[in-house]
């Protein structure tokens, strides 16, 4: 076997080095060349577009009723009687229900008994019968015949008695019983008077203020009552019954919903940031996550004039209240609903738009990097609707303008850029999803 020539094996190695030393050489000179042929910073690139593009607020909520009318138990009572079950529409003022209530319908007998008193005693004072007329002058007549045959024995003793024939005691009895005859015509006399002549000033006045008395009387043992007596305050349809008579209801329980089920709401917050773009009158797009095959609509029915501050994850979100009326023929969607909303704050139509990537500010100014045939120039634009992905360009641009999309920091007006052939990915901004 033939031994190895140490000097030749060298000799291939260092031609193998050499030819890669070469080879390098050779590439970088090729770069150094393309550079130069090619030079400016790299950039990705895109075209100023007319596209179609509105603007959009983004809410969740429930679904409410506009009106409603939820009965509530007071004190703890049984459900006595039910008048009306679920889906039966009412109309305001009928008797829904009636609970127990023994000891305020005694009450109430008697107060209306005591008023009918005092309403037949005014009347028999203010506008008597001739029945009572009559009755008034023989009590009088009685009264006066009475008194004038006491007098007369009175004075028939008082002469006995001076003649010795009867006793000072005899005399002073007769003289009582004149007294107390006297009295009882004085108060015939004034009865049949009043009868007559109609009452006193101050007999009129307790006559009206003991009728007034009776009245209020009734009047608050009557809303006593009306706390077990429960009515519809409102046109509607019966939502929801929890309680069958018998059943006990415990003070605070709702036992009985009314509301229209046609006129739902939605009630939500939106945050500061959006709240200057949300107006009443908008239209309002509406997913319920129960039907989503389907969307309805809605309008922007009301904005609170006041912002509140909400605690969530233990941090502070300041909102405004917003109330949108909800349109639903179909009485599909029900109170309890979640629903997600697309409030179209701005109408959607052909705008020039830009990518989000390629707007910058500076010192309060939007600016855009223009591509101008291989030079970087700066432009300053203004900016309409904002959309999730795109924003409008009122001035400063035109279509096909080619804009470069994120910049590098460093750009400066008028350095020398490419255009990149590979196209740009970029992640999409949270604020804007």
């Amino acid at each position: 076997m033939p031994a190895f020539n140490i000097r030749t094996i060298c000799q291939t190695t260092i031609f193998k080095i050499a030819l890669i030393i070469i080879a390098v050489a050779l590439i970088s000179g090729l770069n150094l060349w393309r550079n130069h042929k090619y030079s400016g910073t790299l950039v990705h690139t895109t075209k100023v577009e007319e596209k179609v593009l509105g603007e959009k607020v983004y809410a969740s909520g429930r679904i409410e009723l506009q009106e409603k009318q939820e009965a509530v138990a007071q004190e703890s009572r049984i459900l006595k009687q039910l008048y009306v079950k679920t889906g039966e529409r009412v109309k305001a003022g009928q008797l829904l229900a009636v609970l127990d209530c023994p000891a305020e319908e005694r009450s109430l007998a008697d107060a209306l008994a005591a008023l009918a008193s005092e309403e037949l005693r005014y009347k028999e004072l203010v506008n008597p019968s001739a029945e009572d007329l009559a009755i008034g002058q023989a009590e009088f007549e009685e009264a006066k015949i009475t008194c004038d045959n006491k007098r007369k024995t009175w004075e028939r003793k008082e002469a006995l008695c001076a003649t010795g024939a009867i006793s000072a005691q005899e005399m002073e009895t007769a003289r009582q019983e004149l007294l107390v005859q006297e009295a009882a015509f004085l108060k015939a006399q004034k009865s049949y008077d009043i009868l007559c002549h109609g009452p006193r000033a101050a007999e009129r006045q307790a006559a009206e203020a003991n009728l007034s008395k009776a009245q209020s009387a009734v009047q608050a043992a009557e809303e006593e009552l009306a706390r077990y007596t429960i009515k519809a305050e409102m046109n509607g349809v019966i939502l929801n019954i929890e309680k069958r008579p018998g059943d006990m209801i415990k003070a605070g329980d709702i036992f009985i919903s009314i509301g229209q089920p046609e006129r739902l709401q939605v009630k939500v917050g939106v945050s500061e940031a959006d709240a200057a773009r949300v107006k009443p009158g908008q239209k309002v797009l509406i997913e319920a996550a129960a039907l989503p095959e389907k969307i309805f609509a809605g309008k922007v029915s009301e904005v609170a004039g006041l912002a509140r501050t909400k605690e969530v994850n233990n941090t502070r979100q300041v909102e405004v209240a917003v109330g949108v009326s909800v349109e639903d023929k179909s009485g599909r969607l029900k109170p309890g609903y979640s629903v997600d909303l697309e409030i179209i704050s701005v109408t959607a139509k052909k705008r020039l738009v830009i990518p989000y990537e390629a707007l910058q500010e500076n010192r309060g100014k939007k600016q855009v990097w223009i591509y101008d045939d291989g030079k970087a120039r700066l432009q300053t634009v203004t900016i309409g609707v904002e959309g999730e992905l795109q924003l409008e360009v009122t001035k400063g641009l035109k279509p096909g303008d080619l804009l470069i999309l994120d910049p590098p920091k460093q750009l400066k007006n008028g350095d020398k850029v490419r255009r990149t052939t590979t196209p740009a990915t970029f992640s999409k901004d949270e604020k804007h999803d």
